[in-house]
C-alpha cells in the first residue's frame, strides 16, 4: 500500500525537525548546561536525578520512552499515566518554576511519537 503524499511530507518534515532539534541541543546547550545546576533544577521539579538512566547520547537519536522515563515494554496505561503526571508537573501555569516550557514540549513530542507508534487515535 502506497503512503499518502501528505503523510510522507509530514513524516519527512518531522524527521528534519528532530535532526535540527538534536543539532541545536548539541551545539547550543551542551556548552551552557552546568551538570550541578541541572541536578538542582531537577530536584526543584521533584525529579530524583539519581533515578534517571542518564543523558541520551546524541548518536542514539530521539527516544520517546527515555524522555518519559519508561521502558519500551510499558503498558498503554503506564504511558498515559506518566504522560499526565509529567504534563501536570511541567505545565508553566502549575509548576511555578520558570523554564519548564521546553521540557513540556519534549514530553508532548515524546507522547505524540508513542501515540503514532502504537496506533492510538
Amino acid at each position: 500500500m502506497r503512503e499518502n503524499p501528505v503523510v510522507r511530507i509530514h513524516r519527512r518534515w518531522l524527521e528534519v525537525f528532530i535532526e535540527e532539534w538534536q543539532r541545536w541541543i548539541r551545539e547550543t546547550l551542551s556548552d551552557l548546561v552546568n551538570p550541578q545546576m541541572m541536578e538542582e533544577y531537577l530536584k526543584k521539579m521533584g525529579i530524583d536525578p539519581t533515578s534517571l538512566p542518564g543523558m541520551v547520547p546524541p548518536q542514539s537519536g530521539f527516544d520517546a520512552y527515555q524522555i518519559l522515563g519508561l521502558h519500551r515494554s510499558a503498558s498503554d496505561d503506564e504511558v498515559r499515566k506518566r504522560y499526565h503526571e509529567l504534563l501536570h508537573r511541567l505545565h508553566p501555569d502549575k509548576s511555578g518554576t520558570p523554564g519548564t516550557g521546553f521540557l513540556l514540549q519534549m514530553v508532548l513530542a515524546a507522547f505524540e511519537t508513542i501515540k503514532r507508534e502504537r496506533g492510538w487515535t
